[in-house]
């Protein structure tokens, strides 16, 4: 007669809120992780702990998920690492690591959050995601230009120069007033961006910032990526916009660049006319993004 083999029950998954003091930990559980969806620098990561919202996920063993968000912006914030250890399964490990973290942000006074998919490597999260209540909000999708040739200058009578953290203000007025919450910069990134990105116009009108672009390298330079540009709303239908683009399209093509990339939402047609006019293409990528009201 066999022996019947005592039935284990999986430990029981506790949640707790991560600090810096876990950083070690949580980069850990990042670099082993058996499913992961992260969109930031690891370098990053050790400030997101200092203060933003984030939620470690325990068995009976030790730490066995993470969950991190950005630094929240007005009562929006995007969530930036998940990752879950082998051995987990996601569904499981989703549905307690998920709703505990919703308490922690609706405790910061955030009433909705973000995250960003490839929608093909991800699908392990998607079944859950949509379960607890996540609904796709738009597409983000991906540009590129090979040949730096340009159809027009834009508006020549705007003037374009270097951004100075002087101009800091007046830039996050023109981001604020260009884009949803959930897509502005802050003082801190922009101010990040003015001193690490090779390359940061603003466009002045009668003294004034209207608008603004910025880059950054990639591969030795083989590839720039334009990571904002922004006019204001009433300075539109211009060619400022144009302008913006043809110091930025110059700029790769002075730098020896193979390739300029860009990402746009899919619902900015706007936009996307312009950037189709100027040469660009699509590559086919896209992320999705996917927003939960708390």
């Amino acid at each position: 007669m066999p022996v019947l083999r005592p039935h284990t029950r999986p430990a029981p998954l506790t949640t707790r809120p991560a600090s810096s003091d876990d950083l070690a930990m949580v980069l850990q559980l990042i670099d082993h992780a058996a499913h992961r969806l992260v969109s930031v620098a690891d370098g990053e990561i050790a400030g997101l702990l200092a203060g933003a919202p984030a939620l470690l996920l325990l068995d009976g063993v030790g730490p066995c998920g993470v969950v991190v968000a950005g630094w929240p912006h007005e009562t929006i914030v995007w969530q930036r690492v998940l990752a879950l250890s082998s051995g987990l399964p996601a569904a499981r490990a989703l549905n307690i690591l998920l709703p505990s973290f919703h308490e922690l942000l609706r405790a910061r006074g955030i009433a909705r959050v973000y995250i960003s998919s490839d929608g093909t490597s991800d699908t392990w999260a998607w079944p859950t995601l949509y379960n607890l209540g996540y609904a796709h909000d738009t597409d983000v999708i991906v540009y590129e230009k090979t040949r730096m040739n340009v159809p027009t200058h834009g508006n020549i009578t705007v003037r374009i120069r270097t951004a100075t953290t002087a101009d800091i203000p007046a830039i996050l007025t023109v981001d604020a007033r260009c884009f949803s919450p959930e897509w502005r910069k802050d003082d801190v990134q922009i101010g990040i961006a003015l001193h690490e990105a090779p390359r940061f116009f603003v466009a002045v009108e009668h003294d004034t910032v209207i608008g603004y672009a910025f880059v950054t390298g990639h591969y030795g330079g083989r590839l720039v990526h334009l990571v904002r540009i922004a006019v204001q709303p009433e300075r539109q239908g211009n060619g400022i916009g144009a302008r913006l683009l043809y110091e930025v399209t110059s700029y790769a093509a002075a730098t020896g660049a193979d390739i300029l990339t860009l990402n746009t939402q899919a619902y900015n047609r706007n936009a996307r006319r312009l950037y189709e006019w100027f040469g660009f293409r699509r590559t086919g990528e896209k992320q999705s993004v996917l927003r939960y009201d708390l």
